[in-house]
């Protein structure tokens, strides 16, 4: 009877060809991590900057007038080129706007933060209060296309915004020309 083994040789090829399939798996998880890592890093500066263009067009757009500055619960918030304050006709339930009342909205950054401040009116849908609409704010910038705030009919908004992930920086960049549809109906 003889026995049969692996010899050294055998032996020493299964264990390099482990070591280079082993060495291939760690490669291609390093490599699958660090694009699902970009991949997060700039889904999160893309969705940052439409989410926010958003929330600015579902307040642009209603508004009657871009304000030169209005008072928010005892901090006066003027328009510039980064503060961008609406007047807005107040809407009831049922979708009718509320003679008289008004609604009124503040877009600032403060560092890497976005906010919508809104205060409503009397029997309006909207609801006061203050929202972050962004934390990976890079610029924000709101050009108007008349330098009297009573005649604005259209606001220019750029926003970047940007993720890091290791020393990678990625950047979401919107630009949009906003306009008041209801500036027009206003005398």
């Amino acid at each position: 009877m003889i026995k049969k083994g692996f010899t050294l040789i055998e032996t020493m090829v299964v264990i390099a060809i482990s070591v280079i399939a082993l060495a291939a798996l760690v490669n291609l998880f390093l490599i699958f991590n660090t694009t699902y890592g970009n991949q997060q890093a700039f889904m999160a500066a893309a969705g940052s900057a439409g989410g926010a263009m958003n929330a600015l067009e579902a307040s642009v757009m209603p508004a009657d007038h871009v304000l030169a500055s209005h008072n928010f619960s005892g901090t006066t918030y003027s328009s510039n080129a980064t503060t961008l304050v609406l007047s807005l006709p107040a809407v009831n339930s049922s979708g009718n706007i509320i003679a008289g009342t008004e609604d009124y909205v503040v877009f600032y950054s403060s560092s890497a933060n976005l906010y919508r401040s809104t205060q409503a009116g009397a029997g309006s849908t909207r609801v006061s209060g203050l929202k972050e609409l962004s934390t990976t704010l890079s610029t924000l910038s709101f050009t108007y296309d008349n330098v009297d705030f009573t005649k604005v009919t259209n606001v220019t908004v750029d926003i970047v915004t940007q993720a890091r992930f290791k020393q990678e920086t990625v950047q979401g960049h919107l630009n949009e020309k906003l306009y008041l549809r209801n500036h027009l109906l206003i005398p």
